[in-house]
């Protein structure tokens, strides 16, 4: 029996594939939408097929050509696409075959300084090994944290106010604010760790198959819902313009999809950079108005030294931590 033939086939029925199907059979591309679990309704224009698993992609000559897909209680099938669309989830089984490793945000540490120069925020600052925020936090106060790989973590919960002090000398623009400013008192300036589990994977596409929603990226489950929402629908509405291009030879492949992924990333950035913020200030009020003295709230780890004279962090070495640069 001959494999069916589409433009596109998306695997998964989630926000990412609902909409990046109907926006590509919009322009006047045949789509086919594949949902393992029962699919919410029809989409015009797009061929649904529910209860219907993405298994593998097929590959020729380097480049996805289209997927197998098992139908609930029967043999798997091959459907041939020019282009496939993983939104199949953050446990996609085939986002192996354009994604290596999954870059995990890894830890947050922060606290609450008064004063410091040289930096307005709120800004972000990449660094060796993650990246800055500062950020003002109200009442005089201006919030300074980094957020840093996974393989750092152990660095970070040995010492906290070490660690934060360590990543800000491998930091110009950081060291440069701190070096006038005083790590504010009692809870505030508390130096404070949690997980910080958003990722997103080192790459998105790849000929013939593109990443979306949550088999490309994600921010972490303690942010509202909606965050996730909207960075799945940008993803989705991304590729459809880059699919669009693509299919109708309108545009190159490599500048299109190169595109999409910079313009993803960039949302990804911005919506990660919101949520270290913002949770951060809800952290905070629970904190002040919520919690006992000097406890912290959602499984938050306080370091309670607080700052000596001429130093936001307290005593000890003022020098980037091994294995990183300034």
């Amino acid at each position: 029996m001959s494999s069916e033939r589409y433009d596109v086939v998306v695997a998964g029925a989630g926000p990412a594939g609902l909409l990046a199907a109907a926006l590509v059979a919009g322009r006047g591309h045949r789509v086919l939408l594949l949902e393992r679990g029962p699919c919410p309704g029809a989409l015009p224009g797009v061929v649904v097929r529910e209860r219907s698993a993405a298994v593998n992609v097929v590959i020729e000559n380097e480049r996805v050509a289209g997927l197998r897909h098992r139908p609930e209680g029967e043999p798997a099938r091959t459907v041939r696409a020019r282009y496939v669309v993983d939104a199949s989830g953050g446990d996609s089984p085939l986002r192996r075959h354009v994604a290596g490793a999954r870059g995990s945000s890894g830890l947050a540490v922060y606290a609450c300084f008064t004063a410091g120069g040289g930096a307005a925020g709120p800004r972000r600052f990449p660094f060796d090994g993650g990246w800055f925020w500062i950020a003002p936090a109200g009442d005089g106060l201006t919030r300074v944290g980094a957020v840093v790989r996974p393989d750092l973590a152990d660095l970070v919960r040995a010492d906290p106010g070490r660690a934060l002090s360590g990543f800000a000398e491998a930091c110009p623009p950081v060291r440069d604010f701190l070096a006038g400013a005083t790590r504010a008192r009692g809870g505030p300036g508390l130096i404070r760790v949690r997980p910080h589990w958003s990722y997103a994977d080192d790459r998105l596409w790849r000929p013939g198959m593109v990443l979306v929603g949550d088999a490309a990226c994600a921010v972490g489950p303690q942010s509202p819902p909606s965050r996730g929402m909207h960075l799945a629908c940008r993803g989705a509405g991304l590729a459809a313009g880059a699919l669009d291009g693509f299919l109708r030879g309108a545009a190159d492949e490599a500048a299109a999809f190169a595109e999409f992924e910079r313009r993803y990333r960039t949302a990804y950035d911005e919506i990660l950079h919101d949520e270290v913020l913002h949770d951060e200030v809800l952290h905070d009020d629970a904190l002040n108005h919520g919690a006992p003295d000097g406890a912290a709230p959602h499984g938050e780890v306080p370091h309670c030294e607080e700052p000596h004279e001429g130093s936001p962090f307290g005593d000890g070495p003022r020098s980037p931590l091994p294995g990183l640069s300034r």
